[in-house]
């Protein structure tokens, strides 16, 4: 008996030092949507770099709330509309020293050239709050405050809180988004955001995954449009992923949404 609880501390350190560690992740994804009229085909690449690393809460694509590391991302689309190509960029980056936090960013469309830059504070590790500007070609520089709270359950179950408004007061959000350990290696997460402007109706969007284990998940989206999605993915090592995931809308049966990716973590 004096033996089995010596060994307790050891098997508990053991579990908590086989949690998978990652500071890479990047992203390719291709995307046909039907609208019915007119077919759009997109090739989207995104990639981020931590300067530290990232350790997983049992899911290999499942992290904290808030993620306290400095970091660089960037990433490219390409768009072709019926024979119309359009592309996007953006590169950005995050440094923090201390308590504070400073980002920006920028990103190019065939459209416009759009800027941000924010400067935040961890009045704890649970609680962030910032503020951002952001600068639109031909629009006035808008102003955005948010705040961020991690509300820490047992072991690494969480509820998180995210609240933001403009300088106007014009626009209000809210999302939370809830993980949780199941029993068996099992996990789940569920998701909600509220959206309400001066010009719009409240829009308000959820979602859930299922995660059979730590390499695999299956999840769904709904919103206040009627419009869903199905979505699965699927690692086949520690590093390398597939996900794929089917959307359309409710009231516009011929909108259909097929989407194919790899996710690369190292």
């Amino acid at each position: 008996m004096k033996f089995k609880f010596a060994a307790l501390p050891l098997m508990l350190a053991s579990a908590v030092a086989s949690a998978a560690q990652y500071s890479s992740f990047t992203d390719v994804d291709y995307t046909a949507a039907d609208y019915g009229n007119f077919d759009v085909d997109t090739l989207n690449l995104d990639s981020r770099y931590y300067f530290g690393a990232l350790e997983t809460l049992g899911p290999r694509k499942e992290f904290g709330y808030i993620l306290p590391v400095s970091n660089i991302n960037g990433g490219f689309a390409y768009t072709d509309a019926e024979g119309e190509s359009s592309d996007a960029s953006y590169v950005g980056g995050e440094y923090y020293t201390g308590q504070w936090k400073v980002f920006g960013g920028l990103s190019d469309t065939d459209l416009s050239t759009n800027y941000r830059v924010g400067a935040g504070f961890l009045f704890t590790p649970d609680l962030l709050a910032e503020v951002e500007a952001v600068k639109r070609e031909d629009v006035d520089t808008e102003l955005l405050f948010r705040a961020r709270y991690n509300h820490q359950l047992a072991g690494n179950d969480y509820i998180g809180f995210t609240a933001e408004v403009d300088d106007d007061f014009d626009y209000r959000s809210v999302s939370s988004k809830y993980f949780t350990a199941l029993s068996g290696g099992q996990y789940l997460t569920a998701g909600l955001a509220l959206i309400d402007t001066d010009d719009s109706d409240l829009y308000w969007g959820g979602s859930v995954e299922f995660y059979f284990n730590e390499d695999t998940s299956i999840g769904a989206t709904y919103d206040e449009a009627e419009s869903y999605r199905f979505h699965a993915t699927h690692f086949f090592n520690e590093n390398i992923a597939a996900k794929a995931s089917y959307g359309s809308n409710r009231d516009f049966d011929e909108v259909d949404v097929f989407s194919i990716g790899v996710t690369v973590q190292l």
